[in-house]
Order: C-alpha cells, then structure tokens, then sequence
C-alpha cells in the first residue's frame, strides 16, 4: 500500500499515460498493481512466443477497456510484438490476472488461486500439485498420471508444461505465487475434449 505515491518506482515500470491514468482512479495503489500484474502476464504470454524477448515494462503500454474495482480487462501493447490481452480480478487480498494472445482466448481459461496450508510447505510444489489436480478432475484422471516439467534450454528454465501418461501435451498452463498465495492458469488445446483420455495416445 502507498506504492503508488513512489515516483521513482513508476517512471521505472509504467508509460507517462499509466502513470496519469493512475492519478485519476480513486484507488490508486490497486490500479499500480493492476498494470503491474498486466504487464507480467503478458510477459508470460509474449516468452512462449519469443523465448529471448525481453521484459521492459516502461515501454508496455496498458490500454483499458474496461476498469472496475474487483474486475478488469485490458490490451498490453508491446513495441515490435503482437499485443496481449489481460483480464484482472481483485480483492483486498490479492490482485490476480490471466492472459492470452486474443480476448476471446481468455473465456477458454481455467484458473484458480489458492490460499497457501499454514504448515511449511514449498510453494512452487504446492502451485504444481493445485494444477495437477484440476487436470487430473478435468480428465478424469488419476493423479499421478500426470506430471508439470519445467524444461531447460540453453541453461535457462522453459514455462513449464503438461505430461500425461509420460507423453507431453500441448495443453497450456502458467503457474505463480506470492506471499500466501499460489495460482494457476490452464488453457486447453480446442481439439481435447473433456474425458477424452484416449485423445493423448494418438495425438501426442
């Protein structure tokens, strides 16, 4: 909270018009984090396309279509690459985004996030295991039929993807967390269809 009085760290991350546009909501510091979850959405989003693309978010420009307190969509506008398309939801807790390369593409995704259990426990697993599980109901599967890998490709980490039955899928997914909290994304390919296990054998 008050982060969005910092002008130093906003000329940092946001374009002159982000930073005006934030003048002008009343809630300032939930549209700064707003912009900010955007913009490494797209990031995300823009890495599985362009691997070596780099994340300048000064030069990403957020172009609202719709702005609301507790849900938003938006454009991010990257120089010399496609555009992505974001929608937001926020919360006093937390604000989490989801994103994709059209706005239709984004009534495709599935996501959840998930409050952190109170014992010790390595987030990144959890997000994993949270993910796992909603393919595993998805397809009517058993759990350990499947597998989230992260790759390595020339010495750095690759998104990570879907293994079933040890066969790669297409099937796109982002993970995240953060404090408390740990997330998932999942877009399906538009030929699988739900309790379409056999699919996998023939397709992949």
């Amino acid at each position: 909270m008050g982060k969005s009085g910092d002008s130093r760290f906003l000329k940092k991350i946001l374009t002159d018009a982000e930073i005006e546009f934030l003048k002008d909501t009343e809630n300032p510091d939930a549209a700064l984090w707003s912009l900010w979850a955007g913009k490494e959405t797209a990031y995300k989003v823009i890495k599985k396309s362009f691997p070596d693309a780099a994340f300048i978010p000064r030069r990403w420009q957020s172009v609202f279509t719709m702005f609301q307190s507790k849900f938003s969509e938006a454009e991010v506008i990257i120089p010399e690459m496609e555009s992505v398309f974001v929608r937001l939801f926020a919360n006093p807790q937390y604000v989490h985004c989801i994103g994709a390369n059209s706005f239709a593409a984004l009534d495709n995704i599935i996501w959840n996030v998930e409050q952190l259990p109170e014992e010790e426990i390595n987030p990144s697993l959890y997000s994993r295991r949270c993910l796992a599980l909603s393919l595993a109901q998805y397809f009517s599967l058993e759990l350990d039929q499947i597998k989230i890998k992260r790759e390595k490709q020339n010495g750095q980490l690759q998104p990570p993807c879907v293994y079933i039955g040890g066969q790669k899928t297409d099937i796109d997914v982002s993970l995240s967390h953060d404090g408390c909290f740990a997330a998932y994304a999942i877009l399906y390919p538009p030929f699988i269809q739900k309790g379409d296990t056999g699919g996998f054998n023939k397709t992949y």
